[in-house]
């Protein structure tokens, strides 16, 4: 490529750059927490191909995995165990499902934008078909069932409940730090809280022996980088969706500009949050 070619396509990364910068019309601290979420993404993304990796190859985490199970069974009690049974169906589909819906209804009640509100359903829709998918390539045996207290009969990596968890959960404290509180330390709280509930459930499936910790580990940053890359999406699709309203021309664009125009639609009037997020 020539010298001329070269400097041409720079400029014109620098005009589309500065075009997008433009409509998303970012403060500093909504640059800030951009950039903050595309680094998180990347680190999940690492630990997730990392721990794949050792446990496809059978080295690694992998080799380490029974010495770490066994430092969960030789410390439960009968306390731990039976709060461990409480605490993973938490991770279970069907409340996580109800907890997805019950969420986003909550958020579009709250004013945010449909394709906002329906991100934790989305992510676990995203979750659940990555991570079954997973299962069934790698194909990982559990723990031995002398060490199971219950019934599990799916592949074992990665864990389904942790991934579940850390997708909902996850995406529905990145929303609310992001769209609902103002103060950093409700922001952090939010998502540390949420963060918190995924990895208790990923240590209930530890303590109940029907998992492997690189399982746990996997399932929890697939769910982070499910929950990452589904906030930031929608967010940008939203920031960068047009406030003009007058019909385009063409059937197509008039198709897409109404069901743009839904995705964006917010309960109430229509008042267009956008700003939330360009001074968050």
């Amino acid at each position: 490529m020539s010298m001329a070619r070269i400097e041409r396509f720079g400029r014109w990364c620098a005009t589309e750059g500065r075009r997008v910068s433009d409509r998303l019309g970012l403060s500093w601290r909504g640059w800030c927490a951009l950039g903050a979420g595309i680094l998180a993404l990347g680190a999940a993304m690492s630990v997730l191909a990392g721990v794949s990796e050792d446990v496809t190859q059978h080295n690694g985490l992998a080799t380490s995995d029974p010495s770490h199970l066994r430092f969960f069974i030789a410390h439960r009690s009968d306390v731990l165990v039976h709060a461990s049974r409480i605490v993973t169906d938490l991770g279970n589909v069907a409340i996580v499902a109800v907890i997805a819906i019950a969420g986003g209804l909550l958020l579009w009640r709250r004013g945010l934008p449909i394709i906002m509100a329906a991100a934790p359903a989305v992510a676990m829709g995203v979750a659940a078909v990555i991570g079954d998918l997973a299962k069934r390539i790698v194909d990982r045996g559990r723990p031995p069932m002398s060490l199971r207290l219950i019934v599990e009969g799916e592949p074992s990596f990665p864990s389904g409940h942790a991934t579940n968890a850390a997708a909902v959960y996850l995406t529905i404290g990145l929303l609310v730090a992001v769209f609902m509180f103002r103060r950093p330390l409700l922001r952090a709280a939010a998502v540390a809280s949420t963060a918190l509930i995924a990895t208790a459930v990923g240590a209930s499936r530890l303590v109940l022996g029907v998992h492997w910790p690189s399982d746990v580990l996997a399932g929890l940053a697939l769910g982070a980088v499910v929950a990452l890359g589904v906030t930031i999406g929608a967010t940008l699709l939203v920031a960068l969706m047009p406030t003009d309203l007058t019909p385009p021309r063409g059937r197509f664009q008039r198709v897409l500009a109404v069901v743009g125009q839904f995705l964006i639609l917010e309960r109430g009037p229509m008042r267009h949050r956008r700003t939330s997020f360009r001074t968050a």
